[in-house]
């Protein structure tokens, strides 16, 4: 099946998700938010938006607006903006075009409303009683989800360009995501197996299958061996599971620098691990907090940096 026919079948399938309901209800007006005003939030009129397509587009997590980022929508479509969007998004990067979006810190229906949206995108983890609220009024609602498969992704980005009538932008934006997935299958280094690790005071955990960063892994060519052990989700780990495991590398989140990881940091001194010799050899490959937290396209980015670091490593065992 061509990219063309995926897309039109996901386009399809957007537009059916996107329930359009029609109420009379109130406008709630909105709260715990930072920012312009939710009246300033009406895109110019010179933008060129398709006729009929959302002008007022309520994104409900920090995954979504790299969705938008993505498909090169305008931020000037965006009412409102979520908090968090400037600490995960891929915007952060370059944050200068969203500036002036007003932000908010919680999804309720009184925050969705009273920024007035007739697109409101939200995530499996939204609250629901708040979401069917927001379905009760004259927004389209169309539910994004958090993919651990390629097929998911791909329904991801190409449910939230038809939402938005970014149809040339989603075609490109599935080619371009198919180029990279093929760069990554085509690169010759080593299968590396990686843990998956995180410890920030509280114990050890790990990222086992149905997670995004086991998606990832997966898309880098690396096996994840919390997965294939078993682990479903995100399941604690401790130091015996760890010393019966067989891996290459241990992949980590990094600390603000990315110069150091306290989860690395946790593994290297633990006594009980002094003769793990992936940990002691400090081959650790260490991602930042918003790719190691990756649930949109980034996952994308997240799996290219994953290969990055895990080629050199490869490389670096073969010459010792």
């Amino acid at each position: 099946m061509g990219n063309r026919t995926v897309f039109a079948a996901a386009l399809l399938a957007g537009l059916v998700a996107a329930i359009l309901l029609r109420g009379d209800g109130d406008r709630a007006q909105g709260s715990q938010v930072t920012g312009a005003q939710p009246s300033q939030g009406l895109p110019s009129g010179d933008l060129q938006i398709p006729e009929g397509a959302p002008r007022r587009i309520l994104p409900g997590s920090a995954s979504v607006v790299d969705w938008l980022e993505a498909l090169h929508v305008a931020p000037e479509r965006c009412v409102a903006l979520p908090a968090q969007a400037k600490r995960w998004s891929k915007i952060r990067l370059d944050p200068a075009p969203w500036a002036d979006r007003p932000r908010y810190e919680r999804l309720t229906s009184e925050v969705a409303l009273g920024f007035e949206p007739d697109l409101v995108l939200v995530s499996a983890f939204s609250d629901a009683a708040a979401v069917k609220r927001i379905r009760e009024s004259r927004a389209m609602v169309l539910e994004v989800g958090d993919p651990d498969n390629w097929a998911g992704l791909l329904a991801a980005g190409q449910g939230v360009a038809a939402a938005v009538q970014a149809v040339e932008a989603g075609k490109a934006l599935t080619e371009s995501m198919e180029s990279r997935k093929k760069a990554l299958a085509d690169r010759s280094g080593a299968s590396l197996r990686v843990l998956p690790y995180a410890n920030y005071g509280g114990g050890g955990s790990t990222s086992g299958r149905g997670t995004t960063l086991d998606f990832a892994l997966r898309l880098a060519g690396f096996t994840n061996v919390a997965a294939e052990a078993g682990i479903d989700g995100a399941g604690n780990l401790n130091f015996e599971q760890i010393l019966s495991f067989q891996f290459d590398a241990v992949l980590v989140m990094g600390d603000e620098d990315l110069a150091t990881s306290a989860s690395a940091e946790s593994l290297v001194n633990a006594r009980a691990l002094a003769t793990v010799i992936p940990i002691q050899a400090r081959r650790f490959i260490v991602l930042s907090e918003a790719l190691h937290a990756s649930a949109s396209i980034t996952i994308l980015d997240a799996a290219e940096e994953i290969a990055r670091q895990g080629d050199a490593l490869g490389e670096g065992a073969d010459g010792e």
